[in-house]
């Protein structure tokens, strides 16, 4: 028996989960994945990391092993294809296409970890950024061309950000003792500056997946002293479609 969910979502409850996507701009898709692919997913990625990939971040030490400790990675997609594990779940292919459409892509993977001992916070923001193939001038309809790993990215527009989605996969429980994200609910649809005061925080268990929109205003707490559970989170930003405005391309551009 696993802890995924392989018949998908009933169509009331996908109902309910749109609306409440929509108005609070994230949910949480419970046990979408199963265990023994988030054990999969967990290994894979720690092998890439220990190989010679170099866009990944070393928080330093090692274990018993002599394996290294990362606490993130960039441009993961264009050394691991294991990402379908994650979008081809029932329940994740169906909500994510139920508010994308039939024409969605995988445009970039991050991996990140809060392990034992690194308990930093991250103030509240919002997810502009997106990765092209090569900056353009002008720069217009995006804005502030930078460099993140030897690939180009632009703040993207408002309108295109409303038709992305993050998905989340939890590889382990996120919990208030391990640097729980926070998020703003209802913040994608304003303009003006979150508050932490307006904040909630996010619990998960591993197998979960949590979606949102990148305008939604996000963070997270500081780790609690003597913690040592990790927190693993694969990151998948997905677009509606292929196409650019400004004659740009998506760095990588994988349907789904």
């Amino acid at each position: 028996m696993t802890n995924s969910d392989q018949r998908g979502i009933e169509p009331d409850r996908l109902a309910r989960k749109r609306d409440e996507f929509g108005r609070n701009g994230y949910c949480v898709l419970a046990s979408a994945v199963a265990t023994e692919v988030c054990h999969r997913v967990g290994r894979e990625i720690a092998d890439l990391l220990n190989s010679d990939f170099n866009d990944s971040i070393e928080a330093g030490g090692s274990s018993a092993k002599s394996s290294k400790s990362y606490v993130g990675a960039r441009n993961l997609q264009q050394r691991w294809d294991g990402w379908r594990q994650i979008t081809e779940s029932p329940s994740v292919a169906e909500f994510a296409g139920s508010i994308l459409g039939p024409r969605a892509g995988l445009v970039r993977i991050l991996y990140f970890d809060k392990p034992p001992g690194k308990g930093w916070s991250l103030a509240l923001h919002k997810d502009r950024t997106i990765a092209v193939k090569a900056h353009r001038t002008p720069v217009t309809p995006f804005a502030k061309p930078t460099t993140k790993a030897g690939v180009p990215h632009v703040e993207a527009t408002p309108g295109l950000l409303a038709n992305m989605l993050t998905l989340r996969l939890h590889l382990d429980a996120m919990h208030a003792g391990n640097g729980p994200l926070i998020v703003v609910p209802g913040s994608h649809l304003e303009t003006k500056q979150s508050s932490s005061s307006d904040a909630t925080e996010i619990y998960c268990h591993a197998g979960d997946v949590f979606v949102m929109r990148p305008m939604l205003s996000h963070g997270s707490r500081n780790a609690v002293a003597g913690n040592t559970d990790h927190r693993r989170v694969v990151h998948l930003e997905l677009a509606a479609d292929e196409s650019l405005p400004g004659g740009y391309d998506w760095y990588q551009f994988s349907p789904v």
